[in-house]
């Protein structure tokens, strides 16, 4: 089995009062769609979704995790989760590995904390991932410990790529949906 763990934090300044940063974050299908190798499946509600992880890693192996979620806004804590959820008309996903693949079910989450800076507001998130997953096949004359190894390491440079996309492509959409010319700073 391949573990995959890690979480990664990230504060950035977005160009819009807390009131409309929370209405922009309010609808968990634009929210998957800021993020870098996550698809959307399917829409059990507007708040309940199932998305697919994709990657390839090692210029060889594919990497795919499906996780169902729920979003959460609340609006007098002023903060936005995106949660793994247990989604009971949901379809199993039956865990599986060819030579070059692994397909498994795994959970995903986004904590952000929105703090009021008059006209805009600074977005402190913390993202998560975690999975158990079948190691493919081309994998096995690896030792165990070499196989965890990467796997961290891809882990860590995926939260990282997927935490400051998201960022990128959140900033992007608002300023194209709102035609914002203010300058966003981002700040680790």
């Amino acid at each position: 089995m391949i573990q995959i763990s890690g979480s990664i934090q990230r504060s950035f300044i977005f160009p819009a009062t807390t009131s409309e940063t929370l209405t922009f974050f309010s609808e968990l299908i634009r929210v998957t769609q800021f993020m870098p190798h996550v698809t959307l499946v399917h829409t059990y509600t507007p708040d309940q979704i199932r998305v697919l992880y994709e990657s390839v890693e090692l210029g060889s192996y594919t990497i795919r995790i499906y996780i169902d979620l729920e979003g959460r806004i609340d609006r007098q804590a002023q903060t936005i989760s995106v949660l793994p959820i247990k989604i009971p008309t949901a379809v199993p996903i039956k865990p599986e590995a060819t030579i070059r693949e692994t397909v498994g079910h795994g959970l995903f989450g986004i904590e952000a904390q929105l703090f009021d800076l008059e006209d805009q507001t600074r977005i402190e998130a913390n993202l998560r991932l975690q999975a158990e997953l079948e190691q493919p096949r081309g994998m096995n004359l690896m030792p165990k410990r070499v196989v965890n190894r990467i796997a961290q390491g891809i882990t860590d440079h995926r939260l990282r790529e997927m935490a400051d996309g998201f960022i990128k492509a959140a900033l992007a959409a608002y300023h194209n949906c709102e035609g914002c010319e203010t300058i966003c700073l981002l700040a680790d």
